[in-house]
């Protein structure tokens, strides 16, 4: 039912979309909303469930609204209807390479937890040493604050006219910052399980100290959703479904653009204006843009990607820098932003064609389907666990774009995840039991 449901919603947001690209965007909108509502049993896929609400968030509802009323971004003026449903298609071809890496996989509307065998032994669960997980991220995430100060407080790696070299901005600020979210996820899950008064204290006193690492220059929605947004699955992911997905919405949606008044207003001068309109959701229209305004490129054969994913590089260093999209003069000369997003499946266009975003999508779901394995709410807090939730929870900036934004954030939340992770486990493990004596006899 779910799959006759979206490949008969995706047909009809290819014709709406061919006729007018608000009506198609529209249509696409109303299929997330009906496969968020059909994903909502136990069991079912989090990674679809993320999905669809980011396609909801980002890529449906906004760029509807954003057409129908002529809005246009960085001082790039009104672009046309037809680059506006060539955008759309490539979308709707990574959704139909997301749901083809699906096919044959029977996923029930109602599907329970199998039951386990009762062992005699209790089951372990939670962190046994809280307090060596907290202090462990402590020294890790405050101590980079005396080494370089000078990155802390700077957003996205800018300190005065030079951009610092992208390994120093993870390792002296996204990291350490991501080290104490991940400390608080993982505490908060023990707390969830023991509900003791010492756990919530822990909880508490790591969120505290999650809230002043994650100050509000540095990109605060990505760390939140790198960073908390593990612990939202773990909490909802299989079983609340509808609550994962409306405080996805609702989070990126509404507080969303709040945070990026605070983070770059108070700084820069940016100012806010209302949903759909914010520049958090720009990325279809610039996607149309490009496809509008740059002359078609050569195919890249995967060096547009390889170009996007050596982000950890210095700029002298990076891999193919002429195959960047978003410093083509054509582009650099109709948008007045440097820093725009672009979709990875966009990318994936410039490298394959319209064959690019539809093996992308069948990359991502393939893989997705080993993560879905691994996230049981159930499970006991571990290295592997917590960097499943992690690479789940970052699909929805690879989704929004950039991946140069992306990649920092996710690369960062792994190695915190691990951090925690194995704090978390390695002193929970029990000690073998001692055979018992049997005296010899003669």
């Amino acid at each position: 039912m779910r799959t006759l449901c979206f490949w008969f919603g995706i047909a009809a947001a290819f014709l709406c979309g061919w006729a007018d690209p608000a009506w198609g965007y529209a249509v696409l909108c109303v299929l997330s909303v009906v496969q968020l509502a059909l994903l909502r049993a136990p069991g079912a896929s989090v990674f679809l469930l993320l999905h669809y609400a980011t396609v909801l968030t980002y890529f449906s509802l906004a760029p509807a609204m954003q057409i129908a009323d002529d809005v246009f971004f960085w001082d790039a003026g009104v672009i046309g209807a037809p680059a506006h449903s060539q955008a759309l298609a490539l979308l709707l071809l990574y959704m139909a390479g997301v749901e083809l890496a699906r096919l044959g996989m029977p996923e029930p509307l109602v599907k329970s937890f199998p039951t386990r065998t009762p062992t005699p032994e209790p089951q372990m669960a939670g962190v046994a040493h809280p307090l060596l997980l907290l202090l462990s991220g402590i020294l890790a995430a405050f101590a980079s604050l005396f080494i370089r100060p000078d990155l802390n407080f700077i957003a996205r790696g800018d300190v005065g006219n030079e951009q610092s070299v992208p390994v120093d901005f993870i390792v002296y600020s996204t990291l350490p910052k991501l080290i104490v979210l991940m400390c608080f996820v993982a505490l908060a899950i023990h707390a969830l399980r023991q509900r003791t008064i010492w756990s919530w204290s822990a909880a508490g006193f790591a969120l505290v100290l999650s809230a002043i690492a994650a100050n509000p220059v540095n990109t605060p929605r990505q760390i939140l959703l790198i960073g908390l947004l593990p612990l939202l699955i773990h909490l909802f992911g299989r079983g609340r479904r509808w609550t994962l997905a409306l405080l996805l919405f609702g989070a990126i949606a509404g507080l969303g653009p709040v945070l990026n008044l605070v983070s770059r207003g108070s700084f820069w001068g940016e100012t806010l204006t209302t949903f759909p309109y914010s520049q958090d959701f720009d990325a279809m229209f610039i996607i149309a843009g490009i496809l509008e305004r740059a002359p078609d490129p050569e195919l890249g054969w995967g060096r547009y990607l390889l170009s996007a994913f050596s982000f950890f590089l210095p700029r002298d260093l990076k891999l193919y820098p002429d195959f960047d999209p978003l410093g083509w003069p054509s582009i650099l000369g109709n948008f007045s932003q440097a820093n725009l997003s672009l979709p990875p499946f966009t990318t994936a266009f410039f490298d394959f064609g319209l064959a690019g975003p539809v093996l992308l999508g069948l990359l991502i779901s393939a893989g997705a389907r080993y993560l879905d394995k691994l996230v049981d709410p159930r499970g006991v807090v571990s290295g592997s666990y917590l960097c499943a939730l992690v690479l789940l929870a970052a699909y929805v900036p690879f989704m929004r774009g950039p991946i140069l934004g992306w990649g920092p954030f996710a690369a960062t939340g792994l190695m915190a995840a691990a951090f925690a992770g194995v704090l978390s486990s390695r002193f929970r493990r029990p000690r073998p039991a001692a055979s018992p004596y049997v005296p010899r006899t003669t």
